[in-house]
């Protein structure tokens, strides 16, 4: 690491006094800029000045680029390069890569040309970009100084200079550039300087300027500091105990600065927000809807990536949707943005739409496809705007879309895009949502200066552009200066606090692991002591970090997690630069959460919450799943049926079992209403029932394609058509065994009354066999069990409902299932004498059915028992009771609703198992 010893350094309470007198400071980084500002504004106040000059401090990075742009406003210009964006550089890079012999092999370019571009920067911030070809290069770093020599010589050609070497350019015509030069200058902050910064540094010093150091740090360190080591059970247990500390420091002193440092910020991030704000606002009312949110007194320095916003997920999903295919959860969540015209107005019903359109929808979907489903699902009447703007898209794309065009054209057609469908929606935006729109609008204006480094482009290709530009982007919105400030390692660097909390400081992640930059000769980087290029210098750039923090602050504390977050959980230790700090435990005061609250005040009443309203003769949908649900359990009976609540239908590739099976229900009832007896059948010649079973194949797919056009178009058809042309003709030799029969009845509604339960039933299909009596067949495509019909709460109780409370119980013979499974045919069945079916026993012969006497006996059994879940249900039975927990629970959609788990203190069940 490079030195600063040979600056003066003078004591950071002189810095204040210097900044009165026009100096200028420079520091590390943009947020100690901004601090020390606001710091030295704070002071005038506390002293009363009635007035006082702005101050000049700015990050080392803007200190370079206000040379670069009071020069280019000078009579200079002429003579300056032209400074290339962070987005100019990246597009570049990856078009060299692209345009390359080894880009043809890669499969991640963008990704790459950011490794390339950081490679560069750091050749050039030490200093050893002119050591690269004298080095020892790999593979990969000889490709390296290929793509730089290249990237030089077009930079070069088009007069063009990027942010890595800005600062040699300045150095080098620093003597002659017509600006503003400082008298004096002073490095506050700084833990290490690289290089080329030294080297511009030496040149203000040639020049006359006044160069000095400070260490924000060094008063503290002259102060009586307190420093104590927590050791926290987990990860979730630090953040919560580093947030509760904070909480009763700000409440001992409001004016307290406090800071959170994490060395691993963007890992965690997501969690320190959640339980911060937990600690901060115990009220969880301020969350509602339409609530007034009240300003956080932490703020989190790194921002997330721009993508991350809900708003620009809706731009560029939109923009995607135009010209390529998206995974339907994505559309799913962009139909129901508020950010879409419409988007209040409209948001109850097409979350409606949604679910209809999942019925038809398959995993990916285009833009026709969409409006194609909401055509079929209703969405032209229900979400009228919504339709109009995708059809208005459609017709966009197809008039005034161009093929290929150049950047600025696409900086105009983008935004037309967005306003066709009523970006940013209807609603006023709050303060975070208009901050972001405008970070977008400025994205859009840095996509129209590409045109400087890549003309030309196709829609698709800029789009992908734009998103990863977003991606890269990290946007913090503007918040009121507030006493919490939560920060990364460099974002800490040089700050001052009253109180500190560093956390996360165990042996796994501190010191941070070197990083070298794989492009770069790992020797170069050792040598020239860059922080994190060496294991070395890694732990010695940490030891600086941690002794910073122990005199940053009046209250120092170091904690680190005693396990894991992983699935293991193996233990932790603290990191070796701090495990010489004796260990303490917490003694401040934990703050109340709204829950507690809740329970400290309020009385207990105990609410039975298991039974609803009668029926009272209510129309009820869903047929003979009424009865097999309530069997189930009661509380899925009532959701379903009552209530009507459906799962929502996950979109899926191809034909999932339910359509394979109710193709194979529709091409066995086209046949038999064409066979009816099974003299027919046996009559049949093997080509002719072949065509015969082809043609109905095909008009079973024709009708089902309507629905799913995708999984069943061109070879899926032809496949699916032969599926079901073998297992049906298999299914049918079968049947071939039996005796004769005729078929009366295929796909027959019947309607069923049960006291006030009215249901609307389907029979897939009677037989009548030669002595005048009836078999009702139910078909399955899969093995069923006799024993599903039986039961005080039977698994199928559909057969046993047609014979007992239609006409059928008179005549009939019995009923049986029909498992039409390759592999696997056969009748499971209960039938009056072993004669109705080959190889099926009378129902006198069954093992376990022998206590009934008599046929009748049998028919009054299942009379009854049925009857008396009829009278459950419609007495409003909501109870939670699955027939035979945990399996009834494994594949029901409404755990969520009946809460089981709570209620049987249960978190998991073995979904491994399958209920027979």
């Amino acid at each position: 690491m490079s030195e600063s010893s040979q600056f003066p350094q003078i004591p950071s309470d002189e810095v204040f006094k210097r900044l009165n007198a026009g100096t200028q400071v420079i520091t590390p980084n943009r947020r100690l800029a901004l601090a020390l500002k606001e710091k030295f504004n704070q002071e005038q106040i506390v002293r009363k000045a009635a007035a006082w000059c702005p101050v000049d401090v700015l990050s080392f990075a803007a200190v370079i680029e206000r040379c670069y742009t009071d020069a280019l406003y000078s009579g200079q210009s002429y003579r300056l390069p032209l400074l290339l964006s962070s987005a100019q550089e990246q597009v570049l890079w990856e078009s060299i890569i692209r345009d390359s012999a080894v880009g043809e092999t890669l499969l991640r370019i963008p990704q790459t040309a950011q490794w390339v571009r950081e490679a560069w920067q750091l050749a050039h911030a030490w200093r050893f970009i002119g050591k690269l070809s004298h080095a020892g290069l790999n593979e990969d770093q000889r490709v390296f100084l290929d793509w730089a020599q290249s990237y030089r010589k077009i930079t070069a050609r088009n007069h063009q200079i990027d942010q890595a070497r800005l600062c040699d350019l300045i150095t080098n015509r620093y003597d002659a550039l017509d600006i503003g030069k400082p008298a004096a200058v002073i490095c506050y902050g700084f833990d290490v300087f690289t290089p080329q910064q030294i080297v511009f540094l030496r040149k203000l010093a040639d020049s006359g300027c006044s160069v000095m150091t400070t260490d924000p740090a060094s008063r503290c360190r002259s102060e009586k500091n307190t420093v104590q080591r927590f050791e926290c059970v987990s990860s979730q247990d630090e953040i919560y105990q580093a947030a509760a500390w904070a909480r009763d420091r700000l409440e001992a002193n409001s004016m307290a600065r406090i800071g959170i440092v994490v060395p691993e910020l963007a890992n965690c991030r997501s969690a320190i927000i959640r339980i911060f704000n937990a600690a901060m606002h115990p009220d969880v009312r301020a969350a509602l809807p339409g609530a007034k949110r009240p300003v956080a007194p932490f703020n989190v320095s790194l921002g997330l990536p721009l993508t991350e916003y809900p708003l620009i997920d809706a731009a560029l999903t939109t923009l995607e949707l135009v010209d390529r295919q998206l995974d339907y959860s994505k559309v799913s969540h962009w139909l129901r943005s508020p950010f879409l015209v419409a988007g209040e107005s409209e948001m109850g019903l097409r979350a409606l739409l949604d679910a209809r359109c999942r019925q038809y929808a398959e995993p990916t979907i285009t833009l026709e496809r969409l409006v194609a489903l909401m055509r079929r699902s209703g969405g032209q009447a229900d979400c009228p705007r919504l339709w109009q703007s995708l059809t208005a898209l459609l017709e966009f794309r197809r008039k005034a879309l161009p093929e290929m065009a150049n950047h600025t054209i696409y900086a105009r057609i983008l935004p037309e895009i967005l306003r066709i469908v009523g970006f940013p929606g209807e609603r006023a935006l709050d303060s975070v949502e208009y901050q972001t729109v405008e970070k977008w609008h400025s994205l859009i204006a840095q996509l129209a200066t590409l045109d400087h480094v890549n003309a030309q482009i196709g829609y698709r290709e800029v789009v992908g552009r734009l998103k990863r530009m977003a991606h890269d982007t990290l946007f913090q919105p503007e918040t009121p200066n507030v006493p919490i400030q939560i920060l990364g390692v460099l974002e800490a660097a040089g700050m001052e606090f009253d109180r500190l909390w560093v956390m996360d400081l165990s042996d796994e992640n501190w010191p941070m692991r070197a990083r070298p930059n794989p492009f770069l000769p790992f020797a170069l980087q050792r040598d020239a002591r860059s922080p994190l290029g060496s294991t070395q210098e890694a732990l010695t750039y940490c030891r600086k970090l941690t002794e910073g923090w122990l005199a940053s602050a009046r209250e120092t504390i170091f904690s680190s997690p005693q396990f894991s977050d992983d699935r293991d959980g193996h233990a932790l230790a603290p990191s070796p630069l701090i495990e010489t700090i004796p260990q303490a435990m917490p003694v401040f005061r934990k703050p109340a959460l709204h829950r507690d609250k809740i329970v400290e005040s309020a009385g207990w009443e105990s609410v039975e919450d298991n039974q609803a309203l009668p029926l009272n003769g209510a129309a009820i949908k869903g047929g003979t799943a009424v009865l097999k649900d309530y069997a189930a359990c009661s509380f899925r009976a009532w959701a379903r049926h009552r209530l009507a609540i459906d799962r929502i239908v996950e979109p899926h590739a191809g034909l999932d079992a339910m359509e394979r099976g109710m193709l194979v229900h529709q091409v066995l009832a086209q046949v038999w209403s064409r066979l009816k007896t099974k003299t027919a059948l046996d009559a049949i010649e093997d080509t002719d029932l072949e065509r015969m079973l082809e043609a109905v194949a095909d008009d079973a797919i024709a009708e089902m394609r309507s629905d799913r056009p995708m999984a069943l178009s061109g070879r899926m058809a032809s496949i699916e058509r032969r599926r079901l042309v073998k297992l049906v003709k298999a299914w049918l030799d079968q049947e071939k065994k039996r005796d004769f029969f005729t078929v009366i009845a295929t796909e027959e509604k019947r309607s069923i009354e049960m006291g006030d339960l009215h249901l609307n039933a389907r029979l897939d299909r009677v037989d009548e066999l030669e002595n005048g009596r009836r078999l009702v067949i139910d078909y399955k495509t899969r093995k069923q069990s006799v024993a599903a019909m039986f039961g005080e709460r039977p698994d199928e109780p559909q057969l046993p409902l047609y014979l007992t409370m239609t006409e059928l119980q008179q005549q009939a013979a019995g009923v049986a299932f029909a498992a039409v499974k390759s592999g696997e045919f056969e009748f499971a069945a209960v039938v009056r004498d072993d004669s109705v079916l080959p190889g099926v026993k009378a129902y006198s012969e069954l093992n376990g059915y022998k206590q009934f006497a008599t046929w009748d006996d049998l028919l009054v059994f299942w009379r009854q028992n049925l009857m008396q879940l009829a009278e459950g249900f419609c007495r409003g039975d909501a109870r939670v009771n699955p027939k035979k927990y945990p399996l009834t629970c494994a594949h029901c959609d409404l755990q969520l609703l009946c809460r089981i788990y709570e209620r049987l203190g249960a978190r998991a069940f073995d979904s491994d198992e399958d209920d027979d």
